[in-house]
């Protein structure tokens, strides 16, 4: 019996079922983008095989388990995670075999008390009756100022309860669920019903989500013991390596190394960060010139766009941006450009600003292939251009992809729409309806000249727009460009993280450690006034999440480097947050404040998922760069074996964090979404993925302290692991096309960039990997 339960608790058979879990999962992934989301729950997440591995899987954790009984205090953290995974298998179980999950449609003023419900192929199945009735009273749909786009949607309903005859009234909106009687109900979508010759609503429906999950909250019980259980596996794992460290010490009778940052060292280095951030925080452009007199004054008119108020210098910097595809015309100040456009709009419309955007678009419109740039005189009046467009339009009315030329015409379009905006003066809305703060603002009139937006700018304030201080604030977010100052601020870091890593120097280990400080206070301050002036956390798009991503790169560092102890930390810290904020700054990302849909509105979920994950993401990112670093030694400096060890146990002080933080984003994911839908998991391509990246760095880990994996293949395979990470990040949104996090660009240049990545990767290890068996080999004979 002995031997049976030693066999089901191999650490080998843990290592092997997480890496066939992980790979049924991609598997699955791949499959809903090319056979749908019904398939691949077919074929892969309910299919006998998939759910037999789990089944396996739970069986090797328990006997794990039941065989390390009796437990010391050392196990406590290995008996608390490993325990809370077969919490959430009995929690999963539950929901699997007794859930109740189905939609509830009314149109106003209409009753109902039966779901319809849907098998796992999505064919429709038995209607589900309620113990209970729901009455539509109203429907409201909020647009965000100014536009159709909905900030949110709710239902006014009436509950009836058919047992006791209790009736109730209450609300139901994103976010805001209806629990009662073990039932949620769920404001999930709605329609309305037009009139086909005015356009005007005649009535609205409601489509709500109806859920009754007996096994939801075991399953985040079984998430949160599991972080736990992480974060005390950490702690144990932190007071033996210093124990030992502390030996080592002893018997070594010398003292122990890494920088620390205290006492008068310590306030240098705080006097120089502070220093760096005070002058960027302070940072102003020199005093206008008298002739600038009128463009200053234009860009503090307020203006409204996108669902906000905000200042013209930033409607003008989109605008350029989006016309011409930079962030600036032949250097103008984008006031001036759209100046120009407003008031010269003749000139402007003959202009060559518009970017076409690619060669193939070019030819496809009659034009050289170099071309890159066409007037919207020239673009409008083009038969093959309108052709394009129009084939773009009928394909997204179909709901087809749109790829290669049709894409590229696509957004030509938008292009176009934008800077007709300006020449018909349609874009310029400075005039608030009083009152009425959700309405859309007026056209300036007179509009003849630049003297009249300047009096406009200058005169009385009206009511509705935004105060003084918010309009200063947002321009001095845009003037400042927290992270080109960022990087290049890190960037000198990194060069002195460098130069003290050669000299061995205790001064410019400060220094740089200083400029790692200096660095995470720009990228502080601009998150702070990103967030400020969009009045919500800034973690909706790519561009602020990367923000988010070298954040948490410095603020792992600043917290790590005591407890570490390891120079490490800060030369591998300024280069990560260095290059991310070069890239932050320096790709064509749209970096500018849109609204956020309902569904990211309204919660506070928002704002602590996704700094969660993206922290997760930037210690894994720190773990792959000190991975490469120790391949690169490995092949050229051999006889470094001090060096590569300390890297290899930086790395896995890496893994162990990163994954901490890991689970802690998908539990609290887990938990926004059962908020929002309903759902604490929906099989969605994001989900699986941030899965699919947890299980590959538990399979690591694993096989490290089973010795199954050597220094070298941890390092190595962390590379590998590393590339789920990206597939999360990145992978779900631009390659599969699928999902609630798709931006469905699945020609987009970011697949070539990814595979371009993994190739690159694929020759490093292995050159790595030839490196390390030549030298085993070597060792071997001597």
């Amino acid at each position: 019996m002995k031997r049976l339960l030693n066999q089901l608790a191999s650490l080998k058979l843990a290592v092997i079922l997480l890496v066939l879990l992980l790979v049924g999962l991609a598997a699955g992934t791949i499959i809903e983008s090319s056979r749908g989301a019904p398939v691949a729950q077919q074929t892969v997440y309910y299919a006998w095989w998939f759910l037999a591995l789990q089944g396996l899987f739970a069986v090797n954790v328990t006997a794990s388990i039941l065989s390390l009984a009796p437990w010391g205090k050392n196990r406590i953290g290995y008996v608390l995670t490993h325990a809370s995974m077969i919490v959430i298998f009995i929690g999963a179980g539950l929901t699997y075999f007794l859930k109740t999950e189905g939609q509830l449609g009314l149109w106003e003023g209409n009753s109902g008390g039966e779901i319809a419900v849907f098998d796992e192929a999505g064919q429709p199945g038995a209607p589900h009756k309620l113990p209970f009735t729901v009455k539509l009273d109203d429907f409201e749909v909020e647009n965000y100022p100014g536009t159709m786009r909905p900030s949110q949607f709710r239902s006014r309903v009436q509950v009836t309860d058919g047992e006791t005859g209790e009736t109730f009234a209450t609300e139901i909106y994103m976010n805001h669920p209806l629990h009662y009687r073990g039932y949620s109900l769920f404001q999930s979508s709605y329609q309305q019903d037009r009139d086909p010759q005015t356009n005007e609503i005649r009535r609205e429906a409601t489509i709500l989500s109806v859920s009754k999950d007996p096994g939801q909250t075991i399953v985040f019980v079984g998430y949160t013991f599991l972080v736990l259980g992480m974060i005390v596996v950490l702690g144990t794992r932190m007071v033996e390596a210093r124990k030992r460290a502390e030996l080592e010490r002893m018997l070594d009778g010398g003292e122990a190394g890494g920088p620390r940052p205290a006492g008068r060292a310590g306030k240098a280095a705080a006097a120089v960060a502070l220093a760096l951030f005070a002058g960027v925080a302070s940072a102003q452009a020199p005093a206008a010139l008298d002739g600038w007199a009128k463009v200053d004054a234009m860009r503090r008119l307020p203006v409204q766009h996108d669902g906000r108020s905000m200042p013209l210098d930033t409607l003008a910097r989109e605008a350029v941006w989006n016309v011409t595809g930079k962030y600036s015309w032949n250097g103008e100040d984008p006031v001036v450009t759209v100046a120009q456009w407003l008031f010269d709009p003749m000139r402007a419309s003959n202009t060559p600003l518009v970017e076409l955007g690619s060669p193939e678009l070019a030819v496809a419109v009659g034009l050289p292939s170099g071309t890159k740039y066409a007037s919207f005189s020239q673009l409008v009046s083009s038969q093959r251009v309108l052709g394009l467009m129009q084939q773009a339009r009928q394909a997204a009315a179909q709901d087809r992809p749109r790829t290669g030329v049709l894409s590229e015409a696509e957004k030509l379009e938008g292009r176009l729409v934008w800077m007709q905006g300006f020449l018909e003066r349609e874009k310029l809305r400075a005039i608030p309806v009083a009152g009425q703060p959700r309405a859309r603002w007026g056209v300036p009139q007179p509009m003849g000249s630049v003297d009249d937006l300047v009096a406009l700018s200058t005169g009385p304030r009206l009511e509705g727009w935004p105060s003084p201080a918010a309009i200063d604030r947002e321009i001095l977010y845009k003037k400042v460009r927290a992270t080109r100052v960022a990087w290049i601020v890190l960037l000198g870091a990194l060069v002195l993280s460098l130069v003290a890593w050669s000299r061995r120097s205790r001064l410019l280990d400060v220094l740089a450690f200083a400029g790692l400080l200096g660095g995470f206070g720009v990228m502080s301050w601009g998150i702070a006034m990103r967030w400020a002036v969009a009045g919500r956390i800034p973690a909706s798009n790519m561009y602020e999440s990367l923000l988010f991503l070298a954040w948490g790169v410095g603020l792992f560092a600043v917290v790590a480097l005591p407890v570490l102890r390891n120079r490490l930390v800060v030369l591998n810290a300024n280069a990560m947050a260095a290059l991310t904020m070069a890239l932050t700054d320096l790709l064509p990302i749209d970096r500018f404040i849109h609204p956020m849909p309902p569904v990211l509105s309204g919660t506070p979920w928002l704002a602590i998922h996704v700094p969660i994950i993206m922290v997760g993401y930037s210690v894994l990112a720190l773990g792959v760069v000190i991975a490469h670093m120790q391949i690169g030694f490995t092949m050229f400096a051999p006889r470094r074996t001090d060096l590569t060890n300390r890297m290899a146990d930086l790395n896995y002080w890496y893994m162990l964090v990163g994954n901490i933080l890991l689970i802690a984003g998908i539990l609290t994911g887990s938990i926004w979404a059962a908020s929002s839908w309903g759902r604490y998991w929906g099989w969605d391509p994001k989900e699986v993925w941030s899965l699919v990246a947890f299980l590959a760095y538990m399979a690591i880990v694993h096989g490290r302290f089973d010795k199954l994996i050597g220094q070298f293949g941890v390092a190595a395979l962390s590379i590998v692991a590393f590339q789920t990470i990206l597939m999360t990040y990145l992978g779900v949104n631009y390659v599969l096309g699928t999902g609630l996090h798709s931006y469905g660009m699945g020609d987009s240049p970011v697949v070539k960039w990814m595979i371009l990545v993994a190739l690159a990767e694929a020759a490093f290890v292995g050159w790595g990997w030839y490196a390390h068996a030549r030298q085993q080999r070597e060792a071997a004979v001597a």
